[in-house]
């Protein structure tokens, strides 16, 4: 719990599968504010994939955020398993490509739907998030205040 995989502004050695547990990635602006940018439960992948594929320093923090179990492949191994296991690397792409689509429909939806239509969202397609992650993260990762979470959940729990 509250380990780093990577840290911004340092090489992402590292892309990790969870097995147990929770991670996070989160940027810290200029006045040291955390955004939260992923979430991430048993059966997922998370790093900081700029740095991963680029080689150059993370722009983002991952941290766990429970006690984590998770497996660890490096850049160098990586690129092994591509050359020795043709299907892998098809996996890989795959991988990136969802990944890709995720935090496009994500930027969209921060911009098109408003905070309690955001929140519903995480609810219908994650609901194990609203149940283990801090509500300050959750509301980070929504981009709204954690007020303002305690207020749309105020209001659904009243509406039901």
């Amino acid at each position: 719990k509250k380990d780093f995989l990577v840290q911004q502004g340092n090489f992402t050695k590292y892309t990790a599968f969870i097995v147990s547990g929770a991670m996070y990635s989160y940027i810290l602006d200029t006045k040291g504010e955390k955004h939260v940018v992923n979430i991430a439960l048993e059966n997922y992948w998370i790093s900081d994939l700029y740095g991963f594929l680029s080689g150059k320093s993370a722009l983002f923090n991952v941290q766990s955020i429970e006690d984590t179990t998770c497996y660890l492949i490096s850049r160098e191994n990586i690129q092994i398993a591509f050359r020795q296991i043709p299907n892998f690397e098809t996996f890989f792409r795959l991988l990136i490509q969802n990944a890709y689509i995720h935090s496009q429909k994500r930027i969209a939806g921060v911009y098109s739907k408003s905070a309690r239509e955001r929140y519903l969202d995480l609810i219908k397609n994650n609901p194990k998030i609203i149940k283990r992650i801090p509500q300050h993260y959750i509301a980070s990762y929504l981009g709204i205040k954690p007020q303002s979470l305690s207020r749309i959940r105020k209001e659904l729990t009243l509406k039901n």
